[in-house]
């Protein structure tokens, strides 16, 4: 008979990735921390995986764990979004979204009527702002739901989607070779920017800024001129001449959550409806 995976084990699971940290995930759980811990290791055990990793920074998920990551959320998401369904309740009155600037043009094209065809009695606001700039207005009340990039000490966020960080050059020119790497930066408080200086930081590699801009589009081009190697998402690189620097230059790529966050007083049925939005424009954009 097939193995069938626990669903208190799976959200059990995605708090511990959420948070890092057992102790943080058994707060969360209300559980203890060896139930958190047996959990964990009986999910290993039906899984057949090692799905997580300990060390000084706490607790890393393996490439198994990774791939989990998304099943769980998505079953968590199908569960509760069964139960809505059949509870007959539907989603009314007017909630306000928060969208990073940079996929602002995506999710008018792409959430909007998938939006309007899920959710015909919503009546939904929209502001674009950058993720870290959203998240306070959460903070503040003035936003009911986010969608943000994960930060390293965040938790209670719904994982949507992953995308990777691709350390990025022009085709026309060999900038690795240069003594002195020239990058391209965004030039705001954001979390890719972050990402990419610690990562030359890391490298001890020589750098210089020659660009920056708060517009990814801009970001993108500069790089495809000839101008400077930046850390791309993998989505641009279709629509631009761009090609992946070897993992020797710089490391391995980076991976980059995309979560979804909201003010506490928003009901459950409401957010696995929205969250249930959002992928289904994240697979149509990726189709």
């Amino acid at each position: 008979m097939e193995q069938m995976l626990d669903l208190e084990l799976l959200r059990t699971f995605v708090m511990v990735s959420r948070t890092g940290e057992l102790k943080k995930a058994a707060q969360k759980v209300h559980r203890s921390q060896g139930a958190v811990s047996m959990q964990m290791k009986r999910l290993e055990e039906l899984t057949g995986n090692q799905l997580m990793e300990r060390g000084n920074r706490g607790i890393r998920l393996t490439e198994a764990g990774e791939t989990l990551l998304r099943y769980s959320e998505d079953m968590i998401s199908l569960n509760s979004a069964a139960l809505s369904a059949l509870s007959g309740k539907d989603v009314s009155g007017q909630l306000s979204f928060g969208i990073p600037t940079d996929y602002a043009q995506h999710f008018l094209r792409f959430f909007m009527p998938v939006l309007a065809q899920e959710l015909p009695n919503l009546d939904a606001k929209i502001v674009c702002a950058r993720s870290r700039n959203l998240r306070q207005q959460i903070e503040e009340g003035k936003l009911d739901v986010a969608i943000v990039a994960d930060e390293l000490n965040a938790s209670d966020e719904t994982l949507l989607w992953s995308e990777r960080l691709i350390w990025s050059a022009p085709t026309c020119a060999n900038l690795e070779e240069q003594s002195v790497l020239p990058v391209a930066v965004y030039e705001d408080n954001c979390i890719v920017r972050d990402l990419l200086l610690d990562a030359l930081r890391k490298a001890s590699i020589p750098y210089r800024i020659v660009f920056s801009s708060p517009i990814l589009e801009n970001i993108a081009t500069a790089v495809e001129e000839g101008f400077a190697i930046s850390l791309l998402p993998e989505s641009l690189l279709s629509t631009h001449s761009v090609r992946q620097l070897p993992s020797g230059v710089l490391g391995s790529h980076r991976l980059l959550k995309i979560n979804m966050i909201h003010r506490p007083e928003i009901e459950a049925s409401t957010l696995n409806r929205v969250s249930d939005c959002f992928r289904q424009a994240s697979d149509k954009q990726q189709q």
